[in-house]
């Protein structure tokens, strides 16, 4: 039931439960596939940070869109009004042994919608309405906690009956009732954001009752506060940085500018390239970039970061990030690593990132950014050296990787594949990159499955043997 509920949470993009004691875990590597932003493509993160359960779906892209997992989730559902008034009793006397129930229901009413046995349900039997409210008001200690997703979800949730005419009048004094206990910033916040995104889709006609109105503009006025250029090429917007760690952002990517000219030799910008400057946006935490990220920027956060190239012939490139919170020390998570994808567009891939996917060019988007970011910074990449041991895949297995396979191939082979390739053979680097540059996709395919092929793999596995 679990292993199901998080499946079907996954498609459906609600809140999941979080691990309290989980250590940084993967990006969800299908991310640039799966949900790219209309106006940018979107280039995940290595690492997620600690604590980051799925965030609210892109209600668009999902409620209209009905997957087979919806089907699943709603095939067993034989009497509607029996299982709201179960609903309505377990919201109204929650313990914590209820949270997978909570959490399943949350799935039932998500995929409901599309039902209309469900909605005559919710018609006949509206109290499941109140008690969504009553649950969060009951439970509002939960919002800051690993417990967030459940009151989260419910607020949410109870939004979604905004698209209905007939029920929006019950729904929207319960909702304008949530929204003026939380407020842009604060504990509070995650309430007042899912309210206010409910509300911008549903409802919008109708914001000034929310005080909802204009909500993406307020969360830029009221949480990026912060504004500091670093060059005419590199500019920070920013939730709580000091001085003295802007000066430090700063000074680590002014660094990496040199560390990766120096690497791959290139001649300057690709052809028709203008992202001339990037945006570095950093929330405080990651609870922070799970509640804002997406509603301004329209991505996935079930990741720890994402980099925004869009077309590099028209827009802005962006990184949105967050600050590690839970290291003893200041640091923006995946920060090296993202930075490497901003240049590596620039100046190593030619056209947007679609284009770039037009042949497998994962192993080296991947791989080198993850080689830069640990070379650059001097740190020893335990993870990839310890997969190295394994031998898990030959060098020409990794020429194929994609997003649709393991982190550790995306990221830790990927890196071993073109560090051994930098190290060993910098001459082939050098004739893939040229042809990345000029946009010949089959050149370089051609070169590392015909001229390379299966020639190093002999030698590969020696060096993954003494590799340190």
């Amino acid at each position: 039931m679990r292993t199901l509920a998080l499946v079907v949470a996954m498609s459906a993009g609600l809140l999941v439960p979080v691990n309290a004691d989980a250590h940084a875990a993967p990006a969800d590597a299908t991310a640039p596939a799966a949900a790219p932003a209309p106006a940018d493509t979107a280039v995940p993160s290595a690492n997620a940070s600690p604590n980051s359960p799925l965030l609210p779906p892109a209600v668009a892209r999902t409620i209209h869109h009905p997957t087979t997992d919806a089907a699943i989730q709603t095939a067993a559902v034989t009497d509607y009004p029996a299982e709201l008034r179960a609903l309505t009793r377990t919201l109204d006397t929650y313990t914590s042994a209820d949270d997978e129930a909570v959490h399943a229901s949350m799935l039932l009413l998500y995929y409901g919608h599309t039902q209309p046995e469900f909605l005559a349900a919710v018609r006949a039997e509206p109290e499941v309405l109140r008690a969504l409210r009553r649950f969060v008001l009951s439970h509002l200690d939960f919002f800051g906690t690993d417990r967030q997703y459940l009151v989260q979800n419910a607020t949410r949730e109870l939004g979604r009956f905004l698209q209905h005419k007939d029920i929006a009048p019950r729904v929207r004094p319960l909702l304008v009732d949530l929204a003026s206990r939380g407020d842009v910033v604060g504990r509070l916040a995650p309430l007042w954001v899912g309210v206010a995104e409910m509300v911008d889709w549903y409802d919008k006609a109708n914001c000034r009752r929310y005080n909802t109105c204009d909500f993406r503009a307020k969360i830029d006025r009221r949480v990026l506060t912060v504004r500091h250029t670093c060059s005419a090429t590199l500019r920070i917007r920013a939730q709580q940085l000091t001085a003295a760690q802007l000066r430090q952002t700063c000074a680590s990517l002014a660094g990496q500018d040199a560390a990766f000219h120096r690497v791959v030799r290139d001649p300057g910008p690709v052809a028709g390239d203008n992202n001339t400057s990037l945006e570095v946006v950093v929330f405080n935490t990651s609870n922070d970039y799970r509640t804002y990220a997406g509603v301004l920027f329209d991505i996935s956060t079930n990741n720890g970061g994402m980099y925004l190239e869009g077309d590099p012939a028209l827009n802005q490139a962006r990184f949105i990030a967050h600050e590690a919170d839970w290291l003893p020390t200041f640091a923006i998570w995946n920060l090296n690593h993202e930075y490497t994808h901003y240049l590596d567009g620039r100046f190593d891939m030619h056209g947007d990132f679609e284009e770039n996917m037009t042949t497998p060019t994962v192993w080296w988007i991947e791989g080198f950014a993850e080689h830069l970011s640990y070379s650059y910074r001097g740190e020893v990449y335990a993870d990839a050296l310890a997969e190295a041991k394994k031998r898990t895949y030959a060098l020409s297995t990794l020429f194929d990787t994609t997003y649709d396979h393991d982190t550790k191939r995306v990221y830790n082979w990927g890196y071993l594949a073109v560090r051994y390739l930098l190290e060993k053979h910098p001459e082939d680097i050098a004739a893939v990159l040229a042809d990345y540059r000029a946009g010949d996709w089959a050149g370089a395919r051609d070169h590392l499955t015909r001229v390379i092929g299966s020639r190093y793999d002999a030698d590969w596995y020696g060096w993954l043997a003494a590799v340190r």
